[in-house]
């Protein structure tokens, strides 16, 4: 079993097997560029999506995902924009909504209702004693 040498000494793509010979003609090989239609990049896509550019065409793979998505994104926008509230919903939710505690809720903390309990009361009283005491003693000194 012969296994095939595939070494490129002269790196032109010619095998040794072949024997390093000159193709037909007697002028190397050359690459040839072939055009390639064109491809929407991600930065054509984001001008796209800022209004800047037409809508790509061409997309493949990951690109062609991302244009479908933002399609279905924007027709569902343009959808939602359309959907008006009924009416008569505005008015049940405000006459839901309880009156007193709107009330309570505008009025500014000096005039609200203050509730402590008997611990809280005692505590206060201590506190103003010692600070009384503290106050004497300071100004007596």
């Amino acid at each position: 079993m012969k296994l095939d040498d595939m070494y490129e000494p002269n790196r032109r793509g010619e095998a040794a097997r072949e024997g390093g010979k000159q193709p037909e003609g007697g002028a190397p090989l050359a690459d040839r560029e072939v055009p390639l239609p064109p491809v929407a990049t991600l930065d054509h896509i984001h001008r796209w999506l800022d209004g800047e550019a037409p809508e790509p065409t061409g997309v493949r793979g990951e690109q062609a995902r991302a244009v479908e998505f933002w399609r279905r994104v924007d027709s569902d926008t343009e959808r939602r924009r359309r959907v008006v509230t009924p009416p008569y919903l505005a008015a049940r939710i405000m006459a839901s909504l309880p009156e007193a505690a709107s009330a309570t809720a505008v009025a500014p903390w000096w005039k609200k209702d203050v509730h402590l309990s008997p611990s809280a009361v005692i505590a206060l009283a201590v506190g103003a004693f010692s600070l009384g005491l503290l106050a004497m003693r300071l100004v007596t000194g």
